[in-house]
């Protein structure tokens, strides 16, 4: 079920713009053709839930943040980070395969609502690890 890569131990080259551009398409593709894999790691957390909450899947607002990904400072702390808009990855080392795995990790921050409300980082990051991230 897992919708992440496999994670090559190699450093890559620093991040730049060009970079999280050529990555774009291939996460916006995962977003689009995975919806039924991320639908269901979101039921699975909501399983846990005891009344069942109403499930809503955004994934043209996770498509349009991967579409404004930008590259940032680089940061000994960050990998990625994300808001409802805008996905920012550092200037950092590192290679595509990472790179690609950290647009789609941030992109999946805010992808789904419970009952119109956002979840936590904690049961997001949950989820992700049912598709198949480490993070």
């Amino acid at each position: 079920m897992s919708i992440f890569p496999e994670y090559p131990q190699t450093s890559g080259s620093y991040v730049s713009q060009r970079r999280i551009n050529k990555q774009k398409p291939i996460v916006i593709r995962i977003l689009e053709t995975k919806q039924v894999q991320i639908s269901n790691a979101f039921k699975k957390l909501a399983a846990r839930y005891s009344k069942a909450p109403i499930i809503e899947l955004h994934t043209d607002a996770a498509i349009e943040k991967v579409r404004n990904a930008r590259v940032t400072a680089s940061s000994d702390e960050m990998h990625g980070e994300s808001d409802d808009h805008r996905i920012w990855i550092p200037k950092n080392k590192t290679n595509d395969t990472v790179l690609m795995g950290t647009l789609l990790h941030e992109a999946l921050h805010y992808i789904c609502t419970f009952n119109g409300k956002d979840i936590c980082a904690k049961d997001e990051h949950y989820v992700m690890a049912l598709l198949g991230d480490d993070c």
